[in-house]
């Protein structure tokens, strides 16, 4: 079962609620405490070293939109999930709702390595905010 934590803030290209990577920008508008901001910088250091760069995360064609895709964490990658974990955590102390969802449904995959997949956006993708 596949794991990703998100936020109310729709991802401007795939349409989908954000990861808690891509919305910790909001932080910066926010009255954040500075510890927070300091404890996600050195858990982002972590997984810049530790998570590979996903090779792949859309797909473009020359006659149809772009299909941009969306990471999910393999539950395996045991130290990446717990980190995701406290940064979520994180970022609602910041004052963004973080959820996790989850789906044991095989989607298409764009990408993968032995910590996270990149996959197409479907119309039953879980939601966690209406």
């Amino acid at each position: 079962m596949y794991l990703r934590f998100v936020t109310p803030l729709i991802h401007p290209h795939s349409r989908v609620e954000s990861g808690f990577f891509r919305a910790s920008w909001y932080l910066d508008r926010t009255d954040c405490p500075d510890w927070i901001r300091h404890e996600l910088t050195e858990q982002f250091d972590w997984f810049s070293r530790h998570l590979p760069l996903p090779g792949r995360i859309a797909r473009h064609f020359k006659r149809r939109d772009s299909i941009w895709g969306i990471c999910w964490f393999d539950p395996r990658a045991r130290e990446a999930v717990s980190r995701a974990r406290y940064c979520a955590w994180l970022l609602e102390e910041g004052g963004l709702p973080v959820r996790a969802i989850t789906t044991s449904h095989q989607r298409e995959v764009i990408w993968r390595d032995a910590h996270q997949i990149v996959t197409k956006p479907s119309a039953d993708l879980p939601k966690a905010f209406p």
